[in-house]
Order: C-alpha cells, then sequence, then structure tokens
C-alpha cells in the first residue's frame, strides 16, 4: 500500500464518511461506471466542485487504470484509526486465506444445497469474507448478488463504519458485475459479538443456526481489553483461564451458533493450544471432541505491521476422536495433502499444560527427554528479571565516571548520578559470550537498601528489602534525586496511573531484587542455543532469565547440556515460535526439559569436552534417543 495515498486519506478527512466518499468515487471513476441506480452507492457519489477538484487530486496520486474490489477492502482497512484497530483489533486478511477458508467450508458443506447455505462473520470488518463467499457462491449457483445477500450472508461488527464499509463493498461487487439494483437487501448488524443474539434473525432461527461462520476473529491482547468488554468475557466458558485475550470466545461464541453439522473457519491467533489462557478452550474443545483441523503458521507474520502468529483453525461440530494438525506456510496452503496432517488423539492431549501437537514418533523422544533424569525446573531455580516499568528512566549506560558519580546524558542533557545508589544490571538478550558482559554491562539507579536479617534453619541467607525514602534520597543523592525528578511525569504513568506506590520513584515490581549467585543468563527468545555463564554473584538483570545454582560445576554442566543439539530439538519441537527462526525459552517452556543424571566420571567427561559435535555425541548416548 502506497504510504503518499494513505497520509493523503488521514488528512483529507476524519470523517469516515468523506473518506468513503472519496474512494467509492474513485472507484466508479477509474472503472469508467458514470451512472448507478442503487439509492445507497449514489449518496457516496461526490458531486460538489470543491470536493471534485479534491477527486481529481487523488486519482492522479492513484494513478491507476484499475482499481478492484480486493484493493477497495484494503484501503478500508487500512484506514481505520490506530486506537479503533487497538480497541477492536481489525486487520486485513489476504485474499488467498479468504479463498482457502471459504472452498474448505463449503467443501465441507457439499450434501446441503448451496442455495440454501446460512454464512455468518460475526466480526466481518469491511466484509472481506462475504466478497470470496459471494464469489464462490456465484460460480456453485445461478443466484443473482440481489438473493445472494438476501439469503445466505449475515454479517455482525462492533463499529458502524465497518457494516456500512461492507453494505459499499458488497453493492460495488454487484454493480462492477453489471448488476445495478435500486436497492440490496443486506443481513448486517452492528452490535457486539459477545452478547449479540442471532435469534433475533428469523432467517438463522428458523434454520436453527448457521451452516458456516467464517472470519478473522479481533486481535486484541488482555491488556488491552477495557472494562466493559471484560465483564461480557465473563459470559462465556472459554475465557475463564487466566487473562483471556479477545480473539478467546470467538471460538465459542461460532460454534455454539452453528448448526448441528455446520463449521467454522477462522484465520486466528496460534497461541491457544498451548498458552496459559487457552485452557479453558481446549477443555472446550476436547468435551465437545470437535472434528478439529489446525494449519499453523507458526512463525510466520501473515499480517503486515503484526508481531501476531496466525493458524487456520476449521472446525466441524460432528464429533472426531482427533485433532488433525500440519506445519505450513501460507502460500503453500493450496498445495497441503491429506497425507501432510498427523492425527493426535483427544485422549492424548494436555488440556492444562497445553497440546503437543506432534508425530507419535517426536512424541516418544519428547517423552523420553523430559522423563531422563530430574526436571530442569525443579532442579535449579530458574528466575525473571527485574522489571521497573521503565527501564530507561533507572538503567543507563555511562558516558563518563570520575570517583564519585557516573555521568550520563539524556535528552542532550548530562546529569550526574552518584555511584553508591547504582547496581550493575546487564540485558541477557544482548549476549552470546561470557566475554561480552563486561562491554554490554549497565548501571541501574537502585533506590532501595537491602537489610540482612540473619540466616534461617537451613542457613540460607535472609534479606529484605526497603526503599529509600524521599527525604534521605534528596539529601544523600542529590543528583540522582534532581534526575529523577524530571521523570516523575513518566514514572506517573506506569501501570496507567491507577497503581499507589510506596515511593514515586519506587520500581514498578520488586522482583528479583534481592536474588544473587552464580548463574546462566538467558534471552526470551533466541534463533539458537544462548546460555551464558557468570559468576558476579550481584549483577543484576532485566528482559531475560537466569538460572542459578550454588555449584559452579552443575552451571557448567548445564551450561553444555542447553548448548546441545538435544535441547535445541526439544525446543524446536515444543516452544513457541517467533518470526525469523527464533523460539520462546522463558521458564514455561523450558522448566520440564529432563536434565541426565551424571556420575563423577561422567562429569569429567562432558566437562572437558568443548567440540559441540562431541558433546552432542556424548548427550545423546546419555539420553538413549535417535534425533
Amino acid at each position: 500500500m502506497n504510504q503518499n495515498i494513505i497520509k493523503y486519506l488521514e488528512k483529507y478527512s476524519s470523517d469516515t464518511k468523506d473518506v468513503n466518499r472519496l474512494l467509492v468515487s474513485s472507484f466508479l471513476s477509474i472503472n469508467k461506471i458514470y451512472k448507478v441506480n442503487n439509492v445507497f452507492i449514489n449518496n457516496y457519489i461526490i458531486h460538489e466542485d470543491e470536493e471534485l477538484e479534491q477527486l481529481d487530486e487523488f486519482l492522479k496520486l492513484l494513478n491507476k487504470e484499475v482499481f478492484d474490489i480486493e484493493e477497495l477492502i484494503e484501503f478500508f482497512e487500512f484506514v481505520i484509526s490506530p486506537k479503533d484497530k487497538e480497541v477492536n483489533g481489525a486487520v486485513f486478511t489476504p485474499e488467498y486465506i479468504r479463498k482457502y477458508i471459504v472452498e474448505n467450508t463449503l467443501n465441507n458443506q457439499s450434501k446441503k444445497d448451496s442455495n440454501n447455505l446460512k454464512f455468518g462473520d460475526i466480526a466481518c470488518g469491511c466484509g472481506g469474507f462475504f466478497k470470496t463467499i459471494t464469489e464462490s457462491l456465484k460460480i456453485k449457483t445461478d443466484k443473482t448478488y440481489f438473493n445472494i445477500y438476501k439469503d445466505n450472508i449475515f454479517g455482525l461488527d462492533i463499529q458502524e463504519y465497518s457494516v456500512v464499509r461492507t453494505k459499499i463493498l458488497l453493492c460495488l461487487l454487484a454493480i462492477i458485475n453489471n448488476e445495478d439494483c435500486e436497492e440490496f437487501q443486506f443481513n448486517l448488524y452492528c452490535g457486539n459479538a459477545l452478547s449479540h443474539d442471532w435469534n433475533i434473525d428469523e432467517q438463522i432461527k428458523k434454520n436453527n443456526g448457521f451452516d458456516v461462520i467464517v472470519g478473522n476473529p479481533p486481535y486484541v491482547g488482555a491488556t488491552k481489553i477495557d472494562s466493559e468488554t471484560k465483564k461480557l468475557l465473563k459470559n462465556w466458558n472459554v475465557s475463564k483461564s487466566g487473562k483471556s485475550d479477545l480473539y478467546i470466545p470467538f471460538f465459542e461464541i461460532g460454534l455454539e451458533n452453528l448448526k448441528e453439522d455446520g463449521i467454522l473457519g477462522y484465520i486466528t491467533v496460534n497461541t491457544f493450544y498451548k498458552s496459559l489462557n487457552g485452557r479453558s478452550v481446549r477443555s472446550y474443545f476436547s468435551r465437545n471432541k470437535f472434528d478439529f483441523t489446525i494449519i499453523d503458521f507458526r512463525g510466520e507474520q501473515l499480517f503486515k505491521n503484526r508481531s501476531t502468529y496466525t493458524c487456520i483453525c476449521l472446525i466441524s461440530k460432528l464429533q472426531s476422536t482427533t485433532v488433525k494438525y500440519t506445519k505450513s506456510n501460507s502460500k503453500d496452503i493450496f498445495s497441503i495433502k491429506k497425507s501432510n496432517f498427523i492425527s493426535i488423539p483427544y485422549s492424548e492431549l494436555n488440556d492444562f499444560d497445553g497440546w503437543f501437537l506432534i508425530d507419535k514418533k517426536t512424541k516418544k523422544i519428547i517423552t523420553k527427554i523430559e522423563s531422563t533424569g530430574q526436571k530442569l525446573g525443579n532442579k535449579f531455580e530458574i528466575r525473571n528479571g527485574f522489571a521497573t516499568l521503565k527501564n530507561n528512566v533507572y538503567v543507563f549506560t555511562p558516558t563518563g565516571q570520575n570517583d564519585e558519580f557516573y555521568f550520563m546524558s539524556k535528552d542532550k542533557i548530562e546529569y550526574r548520578i552518584e555511584k553508591s545508589i547504582c547496581r550493575d544490571a546487564i540485558k541477557p538478550n544482548t549476549l552470546k559470550l561470557a566475554s561480552e558482559i563486561e562491554n554490554q554491562t549497565e548501571k541501574l539507579i537502585f533506590p532501595y537498601i537491602i537489610e540482612n536479617l540473619g540466616t534461617n534453619l537451613f542457613k540460607e541467607k535472609r534479606q529484605t528489602l526497603k526503599i529509600i525514602d524521599e527525604k534521605t534520597l534528596k539529601s544523600k543523592y542529590s543528583n540522582t534525586y534532581k534526575y529523577l525528578n524530571t521523570q516523575k511525569e513518566i514514572l506517573s504513568k506506569r501501570d496507567k496511573g491507577k497503581r499507589k506506590y510506596e515511593e514515586w520513584y519506587a520500581f514498578g515490581r520488586n522482583q528479583a531484587l534481592l536474588i544473587s549467585g552464580y548463574k546462566l543468563l538467558l534471552p526470551y527468545i533466541t534463533s539458537e542455543p544462548c546460555f551464558v555463564y557468570t559468576e558476579n554473584q550481584d549483577l543484576l538483570f532485566y528482559n531475560g532469565y537466569a538460572i542459578f545454582s550454588d555449584s559452579i560445576e552443575e552451571l557448567h554442566i548445564l551450561q553444555k547440556i542447553l548448548m546441545s543439539k538435544i535441547f535445541w530439538f526439544y525446543i524446536e519441537t515444543t516452544s513457541k515460535p517467533y518470526a525469523g527462526d527464533y523460539f520462546s525459552v522463558a521458564k514455561n517452556y523450558i522448566k520440564n526439559f529432563g536434565i541426565c543424571d551424571l556420575n563423577e566420571n561422567e562429569k569429567k567427561q562432558l566437562l572437558k569436552l568443548n567440540d559441540i559435535n562431541e558433546i552432542d555425541k556424548f548427550l545423546i548416548l546419555k539420553y538413549e534417543i535417535e534425533i
């Protein structure tokens, strides 16, 4: 999409009707349609002289000889305001994805008369799926656009302008294909899918639900959901695990509004089958034993400007004992064969911990790895880093120093920060080697006092954390106080300004401020094994994890195991994928990895090995697996 065109539309008007008029008039002009009978579309044709000048300007900017319906859909999606996109999670669904979903849902319903099928999209956006459905029904039936819109298509969206744009789209689709009616009869509603009752539509009520529901449920994370929506989420059983993302209840809503032999086809987020907040929806699928097919795009980012990972879900209400699963690149979906799918019995899936959608041979290897020795999470302490909720205020790289101060430059102003209030800190995702630690170490403004409380019965050191009060901070660390005061407004916006802190300069969270010891540092995500050892027991860390042990030897052994082919096979098979062949190595994904038991001779042997291939050979024999 040409950014100059988007900028022009943004400047042109904030009124959606004005933008719609410009796009409709441009579409008709480029397609040489000079007379329109449809009353609704006539409301969006520019006639005024001043606007005609702007239309001419826009047409020159477009510089097109062809302007098709797909481009119009894309324009409609791109001119949705960023705020609305954040709140409603609207994204543009590529045509080939829509075609695949519609084709496969239609094939599923092939025993029925296509003339009578009821299609729903319960978060229809600007109507892209309806365009694809209409084109498919035109091929399969001899129905007019008028009758397809009246009999077969039913839509809902929370935004009135989306409903209007869907009507515009469908009217223009008919007009450009030589069916220009004065009026089309639509079954399109403005409402909230979380509370909408489809029984208000007599056709759906008479049909006992939809034959097909398709769509692209809204991409809104749990932290962005407003309070009213959170209340509505409670009405849906699948939203009761963890903090539910908005897309999750759309599975239950869709399936509950289908006929008993209906089918649902979504392009949606692929985290539900492993995530904590997906527990309830996994149980819902297993309990009902839906005939469920998943085409997983893994770490591919299908949608522009969205770091979202997706899959296609085809779910028939007819029962099945298995879930069918395959991995694919999105562009290759039409080449997928039945033989590409693996079938995993519902009885073998763990709804609580997450579904491992892998074949029997791979599952056997994973089970063997996890049952070897002790689980990583039981043998070692895995901790998350500190969280100030505004790291760029507290963490800095000194531009210089003297005996008393570190110098810090921020917004072209140099500040002096007392050395005695600073701690060393590091970001694990910047590290590959231990030799990099010195250059990558930053300074953390640490407005706390650590008080020692002696030892407990197990001779473990007991400590407590106490915030430095404002009076002391101002007198003892006056330069730091002066700097923090310049950041006071920024700090006040943490937790959306709703949380009361013990002092306004306190960290957002107190986690990981008292932990010390020998450790392996690791990032949140990585494209290769990356575990960096440090003996600096007091080094704090953020944006990553650390694995702690009192034994330096045990950490060196662990480092070799985690850098091995076996561990990376485990991660690639069981962890969450990201773009660029990155995978999560978060605690939840590594805690069940089995750490093999080694006798003293084996420990010495492994510690002597430096060649990664030799380490792999040693460990493959020890784990008794083939990979």
